[in-house]
């Protein structure tokens, strides 16, 4: 299921955060729970559906 993923996590995490991969096409982006790495619970989103949500969360 994590073939092909390179999660990472934001440098400013010291503990528990979410971890962030997209897929080797670009097409989808996967979070996990940085605790639980190996679980198998994750969101899943459209990768444009991903950068509405990152563009509407830094917005001034």
């Amino acid at each position: 299921m994590d073939e092909g993923l390179r999660w990472r996590r934001s440098s400013y995490c010291d503990r528990a955060c979410l971890e962030a991969a997209f897929e080797p096409d670009r097409a989808r982006v996967h979070l996990r729970d940085s605790r639980q790495p190996g679980g198998t619970a994750r969101l899943t989103f459209p990768a444009a559906a991903w950068s509405l949500f990152i563009a509407a969360t830094t917005a001034d």
